[in-house]
């Protein structure tokens, strides 16, 4: 299954990355300002932004009344507003979409065409413009000439591995956060007041009602999986139908991470079948 490292194993995405700032390219930024900003957003998204000081960053998920998320956002706090970054397709109808609840509030949405993210080394936390998330991964927002150009597949793999997955047009409102993972990096509060769909999630959480659970999985020489795509998983003996969330080819393309939602059992899954071929893989 590729590379090994010095114990033999399989490398992993955070060994097979050059920790150097990459350019994300499928990532887009808006800036939410205004004297309302602040508590607008705090009853839009799920996770709990009125602890966020100067410089601190969160993940949050924009659901629908149903809980399905539309799209996972990093929302950054800085002097007089917010930046938020998400998906670049999926951002400008998540604008669209929180301007229809501005009423009086007194908050403006504006996509910021001149900022671009890239991913930057946990090590480079402090640097002015990084924004630091789960451990091992942070982010840098900047103006686009201070950003160097990559493809961002490297650092979309170490993304995947982490359980940060950017969903797609292919993705979005079909899967609560929990199904994805996303109460696992900090995109949901449990204890905060109400936004969109936080009933639906709740009550998930409190009452053991989640069956579909994301998989992070290394797979040996699979081709492009897109996502939405209808993908098996064996698990055991057993073959199960899931969902493939996002790709990213890791070190020379001989393997692949993926991220995939499924009805999985406790265990490890062994293959991947995907378009009547099987592949070998590994969660991690």
């Amino acid at each position: 299954m590729g590379r090994c490292n010095e114990s033999g194993r399989p490398r992993t995405p955070d060994e097979d990355l050059n920790l150097t700032s990459h350019a994300l390219p499928y990532l887009a930024v808006a800036r939410a300002k205004g004297p309302d900003a602040g508590a607008f957003l705090q009853a839009q998204l799920s996770a709990d932004l009125e602890s966020l000081q100067d410089g601190d960053a969160t993940f949050a998920c924009y659901c629908s009344p149903r809980g399905q998320v539309y799209g996972l956002l990093l929302v950054c706090r800085e002097a007089g507003g917010f930046v938020l970054v998400g998906a670049a397709e999926l951002l400008p109808s998540i604008l669209e979409r929180l301007r229809r609840f501005v009423l009086r509030a007194r908050v403006q949405f504006e996509p910021a065409a001149d900022l671009a993210v890239s991913g930057a080394p946990a090590e480079r936390v402090a640097a002015a413009g990084v924004f630091h998330t789960v451990p091992g991964l942070s982010y840098r927002v900047a103006a686009q000439h201070e950003c160097e150009s990559r493809d961002g597949n490297g650092w979309k793999a170490r993304e995947l591995q982490h359980g940060v997955a950017w969903l797609s047009a292919q993705t979005s409102e079909r899967f609560i956060p929990q199904m994805l993972g996303f109460d696992q990096i900090g995109a949901v509060s449990f204890s905060k007041g109400c936004y969109p769909g936080q009933e639906i999630v709740a009550r998930a959480r409190y009452l053991g009602t989640v069956k579909r659970k994301p998989l992070r999985l290394l797979v040996a020489a699979a081709p492009v999986i897109a996502p939405g795509a209808v993908i098996r998983v064996q698990a055991g003996e057993a073959w199960l139908d899931g969902v493939a969330i996002d790709s990213a080819p890791l070190g020379t393309g001989r393997q692949r991470m993926v991220f995939a939602v499924a009805a999985v059992p406790a265990g490890t899954v062994r293959a991947l079948e995907f378009e009547e071929r099987s592949y070998r893989c590994a969660t991690m």
